[in-house]
């Protein structure tokens, strides 16, 4: 798990499951379930085992399933080694709006494009309190705008430096539009496992 996988699992497993009938969704929850412990939003994280169950319980075409439910979640353009991801789908374009309308959150976000930092580092860049700075890097984290990239040795403990998915990210409000495009390094983006028939027919 990796890249952008846990930034589109709500939306992508949304998609997913319009897409399915409500039998073959059964069977694919099932499997999911019992051979993995899994929900369809979390396999999105383990996009392997969702491609397999699936090819097991029905005959779909799951590549065209994949990229026909990418492409109402996210659309992707690789130039040089960076792909730029533009987000269309109404509820993650909500959510990173929320994130980035809040103060401290947009800080932090800040602090880590194009860097890498423990969360200590990253209260002291971004000048965040202790006291809300862990809740809201636990909630980036959880809603995948912040990855863990390496483990260093501090104090004889091993921790994790975490980054943003994003390199540089653009939000542009028109009238009845709002864009929003990311930059992801292609080193980010290429371990995202949800993503793999998107890369192929990129390159």
């Amino acid at each position: 798990m990796g890249g952008v996988d846990r930034m589109v699992a709500s939306s992508l497993s949304s998609e997913i499951k319009k897409k399915l009938s409500s039998e073959i969704l059964k069977k694919v929850e099932r499997e999911l379930f019992l051979e993995h412990g899994m929900s369809i939003k979390l396999s999105i994280e383990h996009f392997r085992e969702f491609s397999s169950v699936l090819k097991k319980k029905s005959s779909i075409d799951t590549k065209k399933l994949e990229n026909d439910c990418i492409s109402k979640v996210i659309k992707v353009k690789k130039k040089d080694d960076k792909f730029l991801v533009t987000i269309i789908h109404p509820s993650l374009t909500d959510l990173i709006l929320e994130l980035f309308g809040e103060y401290e959150t947009r800080r932090i976000i800040s602090a880590l494009f194009e860097n890498e930092y423990t969360i200590p580092q990253i209260l002291k860049e971004s000048k965040v309190p202790k006291t809300s700075g862990y809740r809201k890097i636990e909630n980036l984290i959880l809603n995948g705008l912040i990855i863990k990239s390496r483990k260093v040795l501090s104090e004889s403990k091993r921790i994790s430096k975490l980054q943003c998915v994003f390199e540089e990210i653009k939000i542009e409000i028109k009238k009845g539009k709002i864009e929003i495009i990311g930059v992801v390094d292609g080193k980010i983006f290429e371990k995202s496992t949800s993503m793999e028939s998107i890369i192929e027919l990129l390159e």
